[in-house]
């Protein structure tokens, strides 16, 4: 939505705006009178300026029912100086309000007015901005066609004033239209226009949601290729920004950025990263390489981590509980951590540090856990079968109820005369 802000562009020796003037030619009467008569008229005016803006205020703060009466005042006053200009302004800003009341036919109503006097005067700025509210309102009323049809038009005088801003709101707007009338192609063509003249305006906020937007219609088209390509490029843009500023929260730039952070890290290249406290529950990050992140007290709770590669990483304090490590490479990892129930079957555990980490029910079927740290790590109802333990450090870990079928525990220390043959009486194999 387009608000009327300024309330300058006024006369400065009368104080009037366009489309509202007066002289002494027109009115004959003595100068004291003008003077007042003239006095009277700024004081309108002024007053109709401070209600179009407390309006704006209001609305902000979410308070339509309010903004709606101030601007609508304002209207009055504007229409009593016959301030044209700034009486379309009231009326565009009116239709906003009612468009948050979902009053969509009294918003087109007053975004028509807004568009037949931004018309008569010329002003093809506010009539820029009608056109604009009445395809945004038209969308919202689902008149795909109309919608369209505002939109186009208000690219067009974008497009023939040089205003670049505009033209990138407009086809940001044309795209939502196309998108949400399901024409996707024509949304595409659309956001990669905006991408276009976002990136050469280096205005960054657009560039991120034109990316995002490719993506989703990619997606929606199942190019999966395609959107591929631009989650690569929104994953590009989020690690410099990362690397520039280490300081800052990786989610929150992804996010920023247009990234989901539940689906869209999946295969990326995450290593070397400092994610300490992210906020990753219920992640996908199938095949992504995560070697040597800070995952340090990183909520990781239900995450989807098969195949990843965390080769050295750090998941302290992690929360991985019902995550599913299924072949993760946990090689070198400090996951002195909880893990409860977590599926780690077939995942590379080798020389890993488990020290006093709490694994009750994990599953590590056929893991390996050659030369691991397991020290005082509570692996009690753990499934190890025919996992490789050879090498490994079990010093007052709790095998309680642990099944140790074909499991394999050459050389392994910390493990008492009695617990070894307990062990190889499950089927543990220690040769």
């Amino acid at each position: 939505m387009a608000f009327f802000r300024d309330c300058g562009d006024t006369d400065m020796k009368t104080g009037m705006g366009h489309g509202a003037s007066v002289t002494n030619s027109q009115f004959p009467m003595p100068d004291a009178q003008l003077k007042l008569y003239l006095s009277n008229f700024q004081n309108m005016t002024e007053q109709a300026n401070g209600l179009l803006k407390q309006g704006i205020s209001q609305y902000q703060a979410h308070q339509f029912e309010a903004a709606l009466d101030s601007w609508r005042s304002a209207l009055i006053l504007y229409q009593e100086v016959n301030d044209k200009r700034r009486s379309g302004a009231a009326l565009g800003n009116m239709g906003v309000a009612y468009e948050a009341l979902s009053d969509y036919a009294q918003a087109i109503e007053c975004y028509q007015q807004h568009l037949d006097l931004a018309i008569e005067i010329g002003d093809r700025r506010g009539e820029a901005n009608a056109l604009g509210n009445l395809g945004n309102a038209c969308c919202a009323r689902e008149d795909f066609e109309g919608a369209i049809s505002y939109q186009q038009q208000r690219l067009a005088i974008a497009r023939e004033t040089g205003d670049s801003r505009g033209e990138e709101e407009a086809l940001g707007n044309l795209a939502s239209c196309c998108d949400a009338k399901g024409d996707f192609p024509a949304a595409i063509e659309c956001y990669q226009q905006q991408l276009a003249i976002a990136r050469e305006s280096k205005d960054d906020r657009v560039e991120y949601k034109a990316l995002k937007s490719l993506k989703l219609a990619y997606k929606y088209l199942a190019d999966y290729q395609k959107a591929n390509e631009y989650r690569q490029l929104q994953l590009a843009i989020v690690r410099q920004l990362f690397l520039t500023n280490k300081n800052s929260n990786f989610v929150q730039l992804a996010e920023t950025v247009g990234l989901n952070p539940v689906e869209d890290f999946a295969g990326a290249d995450l290593s070397g990263f400092d994610l300490h406290y992210a906020d990753l529950v219920g992640a996908d990050l199938r095949e992504t390489n995560l070697s040597r992140v800070d995952l340090t007290l990183a909520d990781l709770s239900g995450a989807l981590l098969s195949g990843a590669n965390l080769v050295d990483a750090t998941l302290c304090n992690a929360n991985l509980r019902d995550a599913e490590l299924s072949g993760t490479n946990l090689s070198g990892a400090d996951l002195r951590t909880k893990l409860p129930r977590a599926n780690l079957t077939g995942a590379n555990l080798s020389n890993a540090n488990l020290s006093s980490a709490y694994l009750p029910n994990a599953i590590l079927v056929e893991a390996n856990l050659h030369g691991a740290d397991l020290k005082n790590a509570d692996l009690s109802g753990v499934n190890l079968s025919g996992a490789n333990l050879n090498g490994a450090d079990l010093s007052r870990a709790d095998l309680k109820n642990v099944v140790v079928e074909n499991t394999r525990f050459a050389g392994c220390l910390g493990i008492s005369q009695g617990m070894k043959i307990e062990l190889m009486q499950r089927g543990g194999i220690f040769e």
